[in-house]
């Protein structure tokens, strides 16, 4: 009998510290940005939804795939202490895109785009900027949700800085599937200002983990072994013949090496890719 009730209070206990939430630690304070983000563009996924039915509980209420990843990252300060505002074009195959080495740590490269996530809804007329609250929400819940899948928390953070600026209020697309909120996910949930931390937190468990509808960055970087395919699979849904990580097949073609120069420390310097 005691043991359990001492298996049940565990239990409990560990439920509940699943659905605790806890602020990031305060922001730093940046001067007004006078330089705008000049056009956004979306990636449109060309696979139709396919329900996967392969999900499982994650604490309590939270849907993510049953696989992990094994290629995962989780240390916030490993990587560059600091990166460069500048934008290299890449193409080919992953070799010829920066290594894990170049990349920058998490607290450095989250800190570089905190400035854009204070006034990316604003710049692109979504909606209200986001709050610095909100801010260490994303930031929070990045860091919960690469430790349970074991991708590397900058890879997370690319993704949502490349798919929605990191703005909360980013539009749904639709291209046989809906993609909406912070990582533009598989059929996968939008913020909702009356509930943003379950919202927020689920917007990031979708793009990363996936949903029933489709795969995320786990199931991606399972299966490709690599993270330059996985973005590229991410953003087209299938990687071109001959390799070339900058054939969008119908998608985004700088999607890529967008990404890769968000891992190097770019924010808003020219892009030379896409030309602006």
């Amino acid at each position: 009998m005691s043991f359990s009730i001492i298996s049940i209070f565990r239990f409990l206990l560990i439920s509940l510290m699943l659905l605790c939430t806890c602020d990031a630690l305060p922001l730093h304070k940046y001067s007004h940005l006078a330089k705008r983000i000049s056009h956004l563009h979306f990636h449109k996924k060309s696979e139709q939804a396919k329900p996967r039915g392969t999900v499982a509980a994650f604490g309590l209420g939270i849907k993510v795939a049953k696989a992990l990843s094994y290629w995962g990252n989780v240390n916030t300060n490993d990587g560059v202490s600091y990166g460069s505002d500048s934008y290299t074009y890449y193409s080919g195959g992953p070799e010829n895109f920066p290594s894990k080495s170049r990349w920058m740590s998490f607290e450095a490269m989250f800190q570089a785009n905190v400035p854009l996530m204070k006034k990316s809804c604003g710049w692109n007329n979504w909606g209200p900027d986001n709050t610095d609250r909100q801010i260490g929400f994303i930031k929070t819940y990045i860091q919960q949700v690469a430790r349970a899948s074991r991708v590397d928390q900058r890879a997370i953070l690319a993704v949502i800085m490349q798919e929605s600026a990191g703005c909360l209020r980013a539009p749904t697309t639709t291209n046989g599937v809906t993609n909406p909120g912070l990582m533009q996910s598989h059929n996968g949930v939008s913020f909702d200002p009356a509930r943003p931390v379950t919202t927020i937190k689920q917007m990031i468990v979708d793009g990363t983990m996936g949903t029933a509808y489709g795969d995320g960055l786990v199931q991606l970087i399972n299966q490709y072994g690599n993270y330059y395919k996985a973005f590229r699979a991410y953003n087209s849904g299938s990687i071109a013949p001959n390799g070339d990580l900058s054939n969008g097949n119908g998608a985004t073609p700088c999607y890529v090496s967008d990404i890769a120069n968000r891992l190097t420390g770019w924010t808003l310097a020219t892009n030379t890719c896409r030309g602006y």
